[in-house]
């Protein structure tokens, strides 16, 4: 974990290459992902409330699709391990990561 959060919260060299420079047009995709997110991390929560960990590795899958587009690395990191624990049906040490990741999702908001 504290490889993590050595890592940028957000890769924005690496995005704006893939975007061909397009700034604007990350704007765009930033927003969205933050119009997005908070439904997604709803249903992560309830499915971790439920233990249903089809909900958890799908939701989680998401969202680790999603951040990694726009190279949100912490995010991304985050999602990926949740999704691993989702699919090995493994509740604990769950709230611990879900919590984290809404702290790096809240991190987000704030980067434009």
């Amino acid at each position: 974990m504290e490889q993590e959060k050595a890592k940028p919260v957000f890769d924005q060299e690496s995005v704006l290459e893939r975007l061909g420079g397009d700034m604007e047009f990350l704007k765009e995709l930033i927003e969205l992902f933050n119009s997005d997110y908070p439904q997604k991390m709803a249903q992560l929560s309830k499915g971790i409330k439920e233990e249903d960990f089809k909900t958890i590795k799908e939701t989680a899958h998401s969202i680790k699709s999603a951040s990694g587009n726009l190279s949100l690395t912490r995010v991304y990191d985050l999602s990926f391990k949740i999704e691993g624990m989702g699919s090995k049906g493994k509740i604990h040490g769950i709230e611990k990561a879900y919590n984290e990741l809404e702290e790096e999702l809240g991190k987000i908001k704030d980067l434009f």
